[in-house]
């Protein structure tokens, strides 16, 4: 089932896989089609989804109350301080796509099946798909890379300078605490951050996925409209002006119908994602600016060097995966008023009330769709750089 899904259906195969790995976090079942499940498998993971996402919540106020501690080296207060900044951003990003869980059910199956019994095209979603696990596994190397170095960078500094050895820096248990009790409650602090990490990579995956697929729906109704054409040219020599203007009229009508469906997918993708473009854009201007008043008061050895370059590499290809996936959603809209405008209504004759029809289509083509953060800030290429700009700016003025 799942191969002859791969090969007929490939966004809605790796959709399909995308919301099982949210399941499995514990986030609940996003996937649109009923699952049968046990009464005791509904209740056990209800225990499941609970542990999981307490355990994220409660440890990451358990980082944020060791503010309060007076014991911290100047090394655990600056890797404080980018904690306290970085994981309540990343808990509000699970917790933002949670609670838009029937929407995004929603918008799943719009997006994967909404036109698919009108027109569709498998190269178009194999490249979609490609595109979503090219950015997926980037993300997946800076950010697994990132959490070796820093665990590489903890413990040579455990065995320079004496710190106990920890990832992150809690309340509880504090290091003079001893026992089993601590010793579990040790280990399951340092099980968080591969956790939330993993937690991010899905949540994030999920967001640009719905990106990639909306630029590529876009992409396919421009296809629709290049395909018209060509098929109005073809029918000049086999069919007579009445015959002609007949179909070509009801194919322009399927192709306005394709273009509704992927507005309403663009309009619906912000809406279930908008307030995780936010929390990204926040994400990543505080955490590199923490990231470089770290590299200027902290002692730097290799191994410092190299975790600061894997956590800035992590903070500017989340950014970038976000932009650039945005970006081409406008750059592929853009491209449907060209298409719609030749798609051959000059070779036809056909009815005022259907070139005014025709004339209100194309110029509603021309309205640019833009993907936003708190519904100002423009997700584009270009303001992938002004991003970043704003970042080492605030830095050079507060620093």
């Amino acid at each position: 089932m799942d191969v002859s899904l791969r090969k007929s259906h490939p966004q809605k195969h790796f959709m399909r896989i995308m919301c099982k790995s949210i399941y499995f976090l514990g986030m609940g079942d996003f996937w649109y089609e009923e699952t049968k499940r046990s009464k005791t498998h509904k209740i056990v993971y209800a225990v499941y989804a609970v542990a999981v996402n307490g355990l994220l919540i409660l440890n990451t106020l358990n980082e944020l109350l060791a503010n309060l501690r007076t014991d911290l080296t100047t090394k655990e207060k600056n890797d404080l301080l980018q904690f306290s900044m970085a994981h309540p951003a990343l808990s509000a990003k699970f917790v933002f796509l949670i609670l838009k869980k029937k929407k995004a059910k929603v918008l799943i199956e719009r997006l994967v099946e909404g036109s698919a019994s009108i027109f569709t095209s498998l190269e178009i979603e194999k490249q979609s798909v490609k595109k979503v696990i090219w950015y997926i596994a980037t993300l997946a190397v800076v950010t697994y890379g990132t959490l070796f170095t820093a665990t590489m960078d903890v413990f040579l500094t455990h065995k320079k300078e004496g710190i106990p050895l920890r990832i992150e820096v809690t309340l509880i248990p504090v290091p003079s605490q001893t026992g089993f009790f601590a010793c579990i409650l040790k280990y399951i602090v340092e099980f968080h951050w591969w956790l939330l990490v993993t937690n991010m990579l899905i949540v994030d995956g999920m967001a640009f996925t719905t990106l990639i697929f909306m630029s590529y729906k876009f992409r396919l109704v421009c296809m629709y409209f290049d395909e018209l054409r060509i098929k109005t040219r073809s029918n000049l020599k086999t069919k007579d002006d009445k015959e002609r203007a007949k179909e070509f009229q009801k194919s322009f009508i399927t192709g306005i119908k394709l273009h509704e469906d992927a507005l309403w997918c663009s309009r619906n993708v912000q809406i279930c994602m908008g307030n995780i473009y936010g929390v990204q854009i926040i994400e990543t201007i505080t955490l590199l600016v923490v990231c470089l008043i770290k590299l200027v008061n902290l002692e730097r050895s290799m191994m410092f060097l190299l975790a600061s370059f894997f956590y800035i590499a992590c903070l500017l290809t989340l950014n970038g995966a976000y932009m650039m996936a945005a970006g081409d959603v406008t750059y592929e809209a853009a491209q449907l008023s060209d298409s719609m405008f030749h798609s051959g209504w000059e070779l036809v004759r056909t009815s005022r009330q259907f070139r005014t029809l025709a004339v209100l289509a194309i110029q509603s083509s021309h309205r640019p769709v833009h993907m936003t953060a708190f519904g100002v800030i423009t997700l584009s290429h270009s303001n992938l750089i002004s991003v970043i700009r704003s970042s080492y700016s605030f830095f050079a003025v507060m620093y």
